[in-house]
């Protein structure tokens, strides 16, 4: 549906009066002043914000005891902040409690009279052992939450317990064994949610967009998870304060750093060097700084000439590449009210040609750059605000060579950039214990550009965006939300809430109704369902034809319509009462239109794609998933089943016919264990099956006889083959073990820890690719015949060990 701006504001206005309707007035209230404690929530060592946790309102005395259900209670936000209004006069226990935190009881008087508490919290670690829960018999009264649709959330520690590819822990490797997340080989970062790809997932550093999240092209993510204080994903039917993509959100939050001393960590492991600083400026600021650097180039530097003797001609093919990234955020407290955060991420990959080319030189580089101002302010202890303006900048450039028998030398240059500036705001108003309104505003400023620098001697045209030949596209995107988290009753939660948005180039405007409900059956059974409708503006253009990273981020135009999808979702969670096992099931279902894809028949202009190279089509996908959670004890980790099924039409492509894309995985279970042993050993073990990649492979073949000067029969034949179905062939199934093993021990004061990962801990020669090619073969009657076989590629089909060691300080 395509509308004006002005009935998109129209309705959104409608929208916010509707929400206001439904929020009782201060004059319906009881005579009896009411009070609000509102206030924050940190770690008590550090001083971070508890994203969350549940707050909670009992009676006095009753908190902890078996059978009594609090008053009423709410969720820290991202931010660390909470809000309890509508309290009346009395005595009371505040309850404050998470999974990894030592339940915090505060003993709370309200006196006739007072209308605005603030009481803010220090939580402490508790390390979990088996046996040792704390705080059982009652259901948290934020299980009918509606934020835990489709959510999964991991903290650093949860993300370092796991195997590491290389000994290095990363986020979205962990993320990559939740049910209904897929990746595209088993060396890829690239997640596929739910049967999207990989530029559909919204990625977010601190509330900005992240356009290229991995390193070493896609061997891990640009996230050090030494810098990182929690992670969030939602998989679908998205709440209205999210918007831009249609699968996915990854939402990262930054340390802030400890209010505490200084400290931090370093580690090295095979693939790089990292260290994290953090520590107090002042009694109101904070500091944290995190870099880290591959350094296997550092390592064939200083080892090239001893390798020349040992492997002389081997040396003269090794590519030069390294990759960095370093993050900094500083947090300053203005006071009570108000918060000022500053934060950044600089991080580059670089590649060039090995010395072997000496005729040829290549140069690549990509990477993104963010720079991030926050203000958080409390207008009032029912009233949260949160102001961003940020910029990102990611690119990808190519600079090539050749030295011709003459003399000269042909270059080529190309460049590929988006820029965003970004301004936001938004406000969290508590008007009582039923509703939770947000409401804001969104407006990016995008620049994508395009070029290229050439001598004139290479063929074909320049480096274009679109039809008109033209190198960069400006555009304004621009949104507003509204949303209501509201509690109908003490075991129904509902989040209604509209997002408009609006894309000027080609002066796109949308609505996006957001629905979402949880029900709590009991105090261990909830029920959950949500609707989502998004679009989304921009669009990644993969080449597959070039052997370098070739990242396109391809505007919507007057030609090339926005994408546009819906998800459906209904699920079910039962939880223990004690809180240590979790099991859920969620099914779902999601359609998607406007998606791109290059034309078979495409002719590409060196690196870079034209308009009218695409096609456009829909796609389709539906699936369940199973997860069981061992969350308490000594023993932890959990067990996810997704069956599903992604589809794809193109009327240019497969006949038009309906076709699996390469990422769609029939069957998909992931198992995760991890054992505590003692405080110094820590063991862990993943295991993946997956149903074998859909891959597109002959069905007919054919004999063509070669022809010599391009007229005579040579009389050596040479095979053809004839694909008719578009993935309509699968590889083997996948599958493979990883294990690690943690120690942790003392040495020179300080506490050090070493890690041994071993991946592929059975060798499985799991197939990357199959390749068809064809030999020369001796016939029976003497002629030569050329005959076709099966090349199998498999990336890594050995055991591979891991080495890493790290220490904080």
């Amino acid at each position: 549906m395509k509308i004006t701006t002005t009935t998109s504001a129209h309705m959104f206005v409608i929208f916010i009066f509707l929400v206001m309707l439904t929020t009782p007035d201060a004059s319906a209230q009881a005579t009896i002043a009411q009070a609000t404690i509102s206030g924050t929530v940190n770690e008590a060592l550090s001083g971070e914000a508890v994203i969350g946790v549940n707050v909670l309102i009992f009676s006095e005395g009753t908190a902890l005891k078996q059978g009594f259900k609090p008053l009423t209670g709410a969720r820290t936000n991202k931010y660390g902040f909470y809000s309890l209004p509508n309290v009346g006069p009395g005595k009371y226990d505040l309850l404050v409690r998470g999974v990894g935190y030592k339940p915090l009881v505060k003993n709370v008087v309200i006196a006739n009279g007072e209308t605005n508490i603030r009481i803010n919290l220090a939580l402490q670690f508790e390390a979990a052992r088996a046996g040792e829960v704390t705080v059982q018999g009652r259901r948290d009264d934020a299980q009918t939450s509606t934020a835990k649709i489709s959510a999964v959330t991991l903290s650093p520690s949860e993300i370092k317990s796991l195997p590491a590819f290389g000994g290095e822990a990363d986020v979205f490797r962990a993320l990559q064994l939740m049910p209904g997340v897929r990746t595209g080989n088993e060396v890829s970062n690239g997640l596929f949610v739910r049967g999207g790809s990989p530029d559909q997932n919204l990625t977010l550093l601190d509330g900005v967009i992240v356009y290229n999240p991995t390193h070493l092209g896609g061997l891990l993510s640009v996230f050090n998870n030494d810098a990182l204080r929690d992670t969030r994903l939602l998989k679908g039917a998205l709440p209205a304060e999210y918007g831009g993509r249609l699968s996915s959100v990854i939402d990262i939050t930054m340390k802030e750093g400890s209010k505490e001393k200084f400290g931090g960590s370093a580690g090295l492991s095979i693939l790089n060097a990292r260290t994290t600083i953090e520590g107090p400026i002042n009694e109101n600021a904070t500091f944290m700084i995190s870099g880290r650097r591959l350094w296997l180039d550092l390592l064939a530097a200083a080892l090239n000439e001893p390798l020349k003797s040992l492997f002389p001609q081997a040396v003269n093919f090794i590519p030069s590449y390294y990759f960095y990234d370093l993050n900094a955020k500083i947090n300053y407290k203005l006071s009570d009210d108000d918060r000022l955060y500053v934060s950044g991420y600089w991080g580059y990959d670089l590649l060039k040609n090995p010395p072997f080319f000496s005729q040829q030189a290549f140069d690549v580089s990509w990477g993104n750059a963010i720079a991030n101002v926050r203000w958080n302010h409390i207008f009032s202890p029912t009233l949260f605000s949160n102001f961003q303006a940020s910029f990102t900048n990611y690119d990808f450039s190519t600079s090539i060579s050749s030295n011709l028998p003459n003399g000269d030398t042909l270059r080529f240059g190309s460049l590929s950039r988006i820029r965003d500036w970004t301004l936001k705001g938004n406000v969290e108003w508590t008007p009582n214990n039923e509703h939770l309104i947000k409401i804001g505003v969104e407006g990016i400023y995008h620049q994508f550009r395009g070029a290229t620098v050439s001598d004139g001697r290479f063929s074909g045209g320049g480096f274009t965006l679109d039809a008109t030949n033209a190198t960069e596209i400006q555009s304004l995107e621009t949104s507003v939300f509204a949303q209501d988290e509201w509690q109908i009753l003490p075991n129904l939660n509902v989040n209604a809430g509209l997002r408009g948005v609006w894309f000027q180039n080609g002066n796109y405007a949308f609505l996006e109704p957001r629905l979402s409900a949880s029900y709590a059956v009991n105090d261990e059974i909830t029920l959950r369902g949500s609707f989502a409708q998004a679009n989304q503006f921009i669009h990644l253009i993969i080449r597959n034809d070039i052997g370098v990273p070739s990242d396109v981020w391809f505007p919507s135009t007057t030609h090339v319509k926005p994408a546009n999808g819906q998800q459906f979702v209904l699920g079910a969670e039962y939880q223990t009462v004690e809180r240590d096992w979790l099991f859920s099931i969620e099914g779902y279902y999601k359609s998607q239109n406007n998606l791109l894809e290059f034309k078979d028949d495409a002719q590409f202009s060196l690196l870079a794609p034209t308009d009218d190279q695409l096609t456009v089509g829909s796609g389709e996908a539906y699936g369940l998933e199973v997860f069981l959670n061992k969350r308490i004890g000594q023993w932890t980790g959990w067990l996810g089943y997704t069956l599903s099924w992604a589809w794809r039409t193109f009327p240019d492509l497969n006949e038009g016919r309906a076709f699996h894309p390469r990422f769609d995985r029939r069957h998909d279970i992931s198992f995760v264990l991890n054992y505590k042993h003692n405080e110094q050993w820590e063991f862990g073990m993943t295991w993946v099956y997956q149903t074998g990649q859909a891959f597109t492979m002959p069905v007919g073949q054919f004999d063509f006889v070669q022809l010599t000067n391009g007229r005579t029969p040579s009389g050596i034949t040479r095979p053809r083959f004839q694909s008719t179905q578009r993935n309509g062939f699968r590889l083997p199934d996948f599958h493979k073990l990883d294990l690690t093993a943690t120690y942790k021990f003392p040495w020179l004061g300080l506490p050090f820890n070493v890690s041994l990962s071993i991946y592929n801990a059975y060798s499985r020669q799991n197939p990357f690719v199959w390749n068809l090619r064809y030999r020369d073969e001796t016939q029976p009657d003497g002629s030569r015949k050329q005959v076709p076989f099966i090349e199998e590629v498999s990336l890594i089909p050995f055991i591979l060990p891991t080495f890493g060691i790290g220490f904080t300080f």
